[in-house]
């Protein structure tokens, strides 16, 4: 058994989901064993899945060459991050009350950004991009490299209100893409959604809105994570 998932399920149904005050003192130990026993196999069996869609994208990356030992000890090691940020966010945390959501949602972004600053060694870049036309400001792919700008507070909470119940990496790359696509002056969702009188501009929004969640779901894809 994991003791550091348990500590994890221990800390979340104590601080967030309750514990219930009916419940031993043994009872409660017996229960977080096993949830965190659940937990750890799951963690396990997805990570040899995502584990190979991550070595297969750094290949991708890098025209089909072999990684080395150390790139793919980071490459696994990010793998079962990966794997532990979709089994807590699906099987734990989206039990804790709604009211508890955004300090858990705000834990899990800076745990996910630092987590993508260190692949950066891995995705500098996309396969054949040429690194000074990523550079440019104009270059629309900008927000898929170390050369994209930061989002603001004002966008990582549009994406928030558009996509409710997203997950820390999607939040993560949509932040980047809308900011991107402002600087460009693209089109991206409205805020607030037009009424359905004004049937053009919802049309225009809800155009620019799947055209991201596609960049996005690519982009995940691209890097070995589930699309959604």
């Amino acid at each position: 058994m994991n003791e550091a998932m348990q500590q994890i399920v221990e800390r979340v149904w104590a601080e967030h989901i309750g514990i219930p005050q009916e419940w031993s003192a043994r009872e409660a130990t017996e229960f977080f064993e096993t949830e965190a026993t659940r937990l750890s196999e799951m963690v396990g069996q997805l990570q040899i899945e995502t584990q190979h869609a991550v070595i297969r994208a750094w290949r991708a990356a890098h025209q089909g060459a072999e990684p080395d030992y150390l790139t793919q000890v980071g490459l696994i090691n990010t793998a079962r991050a990966q794997a532990e940020e979709i089994v807590l966010s699906q099987e734990l945390y989206e039990q804790v009350p709604a009211e508890d959501l955004s300090e858990q949602e705000e834990a899990d972004q800076e745990e996910w950004e630092a987590q993508v600053a260190e692949e950066e060694t891995y995705f500098q870049l996309p396969q054949g991009q040429d690194p000074t036309s990523v550079q440019r400001r104009n270059n629309p792919e900008r927000w898929r490299t170390v050369y994209r700008s930061e989002a603001t507070e004002e966008i990582e909470a549009a994406v928030r209100t558009v996509w409710p119940g997203s997950d820390a990496a999607f939040r993560y790359w949509m932040d980047l893409l809308w900011q991107s696509r402002v600087e460009d002056g693209a089109p991206v969702p409205v805020m607030p959604a037009p009424p359905v009188t004004q049937l053009r501009a919802r049309r225009a929004s809800l155009h620019a809105q799947h055209e991201m969640e596609d960049l996005v779901a690519a982009e995940l894809r691209r890097r070995g994570l589930p699309a959604r």
